[in-house]
């Protein structure tokens, strides 16, 4: 079989899975697997005719994290397909899998995910969801959500990452050793990150010409005077919400001061830079033994050799709050219980038929350990400095213009405290009031026939 897995007869499996995921037996759709051969044409699912160059261009239009959760996903989906004997076009297969996974009590927005993922091969393969099979799904996510919403322990509720203060900011970075070449490069990582309400893939995706140093100038809104002041322009060329860079979104930082502060950070980084002769590419790079390194794991892309990705942030971000005492230790059996390794043991030494109901207890207890842990993850620092303008009165508008939202998002209110105030609160108003009117003796009630004084 060709390693490009584009014509329709040498794709072996189905949705987004890659030939090697299934055996050739499988009964699964058909879709546009790998990347297709440098040269020649190739045939889609349906039986078009596209040059390799189009093909290729295909292909890469969807992101490597897209393909990779499709086709881990489509994995699970094939195998339960092998296991039960089901065809996976068939109506009713899809919302037959749904229930499966909500038996096992993965919660609804899994489920959401799963289905998302199988969707587009579905459709590739000319087998999509019919009507009748998109309303059980629907019915049966909805029945999965209202059992998560009545679970006692709070199972269900939904799992958000600490948000990280301006304060706990100034503690990660105290922890860290500005006058090494690694600790310049995490703070101005860690203070970028935050400054920016960046999500993790965002630092670590900056060019050196996407930071410039600028001006503020502005008048004061109290004295009228003309202000000058020192600040950078982030521009953000991709993101969660721009994947294709059709627009250009630049975020305005001014100096800070305190320790805080991203362009103190930023003039501390770019002697570094300047000293290694780097003129262009990566903004944050890979550091060993004090020196900027191209070794480790090559990236997909050839022009981001050197630099860092958001998993060099996350860790980051998690190291630097358990050193300033954030976050605490996980005991033994903490991590026994989120180690995959210990739960593929445990579950291998029990019955067939007792490892379902192992695997969705073993997942409801993980469930529950994280929601009682205070974890710093990257999306800590965007909820944190969300919370932080929300908090020194900044409107949502701008919240919404200065950190990339689009007007009315409905990710930026999971992110707000949309609770009345107390200081606002109606009942505090109520109290208030009760205790500045002054007192009245209740009147008596008129003397009458019948009636005893």
């Amino acid at each position: 079989m060709p390693a490009h897995g584009w014509a329709d007869d040498d794709v072996e499996s189905a949705l987004a899975a890659p030939a090697r995921g299934w055996g050739p037996a499988d009964d699964l759709p058909r879709v546009l697997v790998g990347p297709p051969p440098a040269a020649g044409r190739v045939l889609t699912p349906s039986g078009r005719s596209l040059s390799a160059a189009a093909a290729r261009r295909v292909h890469e239009s969807v992101p490597h994290n897209t393909w990779r959760n499709r086709e881990s996903r489509t994995a699970l989906f094939g195998a339960w397909c092998r296991e039960h004997g089901r065809i996976a076009t068939d109506p009713g297969t899809v919302p037959d899998y749904v229930a499966h996974l909500a038996d096992l009590g993965h919660q609804p927005e899994t489920l959401e995910a799963y289905v998302g993922a199988l969707v587009p091969g579905l459709e590739l393969s000319g087998h999509p969801l019919d009507a009748e099979d998109r309303s059980y799904i629907a019915a049966i996510i909805n029945h999965r959500a209202a059992e998560a919403a009545d679970d006692p322990d709070g199972a269900g509720d939904a799992l958000q990452s600490a948000e990280c203060s301006r304060e706990d900011l100034a503690a990660m970075l105290a922890t860290l050793d500005r006058s090494t070449v690694a600790g310049r490069r995490d703070a101005l990582a860690l203070a970028l990150d935050w400054y920016m309400a960046g999500r993790s893939c965002e630092p670590g995706a900056l060019d050196l010409r996407d930071v410039a140093e600028v001006t503020a100038e502005f008048n004061d809104p109290t004295t009228g005077e003309v202000l000058h002041l020192d600040a950078l322009a982030v521009t953000v060329r991709r993101s969660k919400t721009n994947v294709y860079g059709r627009t250009t979104e630049t975020v305005r930082i001014v100096a800070q001061d305190d320790a805080t502060c991203p362009l103190a950070a930023y003039r501390a980084w770019r002697p570094v830079l300047a000293a290694a002769g780097v003129e262009r590419g990566p903004l944050l790079r890979r550091v060993r033994n004090e020196r900027l390194t191209t070794a480790g794991r090559p990236p997909r892309d050839p022009a981001r050799v050197g630099g860092i990705g958001a998993r060099t942030i996350r860790n980051l971000i998690a190291t630097t709050a358990a050193a300033a005492d954030l976050t605490r230790e996980l005991t033994a059996d903490e991590r026994r219980l989120l180690s995959t390794r210990a739960e593929q043991a445990e579950a291998a030494a029990l019955a067939e038929e007792e490892r379902a109901a192992f695997a969705a207890e073993r997942r409801r207890a993980r469930r529950l350990l994280r929601a009682s842990l205070v974890r710093y993850s990257g999306h800590s620092m965007r909820r944190g400095h969300v919370r932080h303008l929300q908090k020194i009165g900044t409107p949502r508008h701008i919240i919404e213009a200065q950190c990339r939202y689009v007007y009315g998002s409905s990710a930026l209110a999971r992110y707000l405290d949309e609770r009345v105030p107390w200081a606002e609160n109606p009942t505090v108003l109520m109290r208030r009031a009760a205790r500045a009117a002054p007192r009245e003796r209740p009147l008596s009630p008129p003397a009458g026939p019948g009636l005893r004084g």
